[in-house]
């Protein structure tokens, strides 16, 4: 079974692939649900050569149904994954009616050229989940990312065992959201051929000196990185 982890910094993909990890997504603001990390990460990532990069590209937080604006970061932020190498971009577009925006992920795949394509977790809030698996498929998609359509991937599990028995020769279905040592083997043991985790631990917080004002709400912002004992634990019960 293939971990895949997400990190948000040059550390925790360190971390991550020193724990066992096998292939990375990247992104930044996992208090946001993620989005799009910045260029100069992307780069130092790649550089790297560590692990297979596969980029978030979602240029906000919130719903799925993005303006002309939007559309055209996100899809200049598609090209420069494809220029810097990264192995893989992760994307998701909806309509106002909840369905996929065909016309825009079918642009999106020929702007990712042969990189692998991860839809998200616009998957779970779709209308008719085996409609939009369909029409992924018809777009070569390599994979959903998703937990099921509800808020953690063990709750969704039944939905997702459904998508994985209907599809999972055509498709990648990757679990996530919530995944954790405690329940991985039950994604395995359910048939998944992969699942996507934090893997995150609380950062320790710097002291703050007399004078300054702890009470300005961005120093009491929780970092969060990715945690080498918390991924291995999770491999370590995968593969051993």
């Amino acid at each position: 079974m293939k971990v895949e982890v997400c990190s948000t910094s040059i550390k925790g993909i360190k971390n991550a692939v020193k724990a066992g990890a096998d292939r990375i997504e990247l992104c930044s603001g996992l208090e946001l649900g993620g989005i799009t990390p910045s260029k100069s990460l992307i780069e130092q990532a790649i550089k790297l050569k560590l692990s297979d990069i596969h980029c978030l590209i979602r240029p906000r937080a919130g719903h799925f149904t993005y303006s002309k604006e939007e559309v055209k970061i996100i899809e200049q932020d598609i090209v420069f994954a494809r220029e810097v190498r990264c192995n893989g971009v992760v994307v998701g577009a909806l309509t106002s009616e909840f369905k996929l925006d065909l016309a825009l992920l079918s642009h999106w795949k020929q702007l990712a050229g042969s990189m692998y394509l991860t839809f998200h977790r616009a998957i779970d809030i779709v209308i008719d989940p085996m409609t939009a698996i369909k029409q992924l498929i018809h777009l070569n998609f390599d994979c959903i990312l998703s937990s099921g359509q509800q808020e953690k991937a063990i709750d969704g599990i039944n939905e997702l065992k459904l998508w994985n028995q209907a599809f999972g020769d055509q498709i990648l279905i990757m679990p996530g959201s919530g995944v954790n040592k405690d329940n991985c083997l039950l994604f395995k043991s359910e048939g998944f051929k992969s699942i996507h985790l934090s893997g995150s631990k609380k950062v320790k917080s710097i002291a703050v000196p007399d004078g300054v004002n702890s009470e300005i709400s961005f120093l009491n912002q929780q970092l969060r990185e990715c945690n080498v004992s918390i991924i291995r634990d999770v491999i370590n019960r995968l593969k051993y």
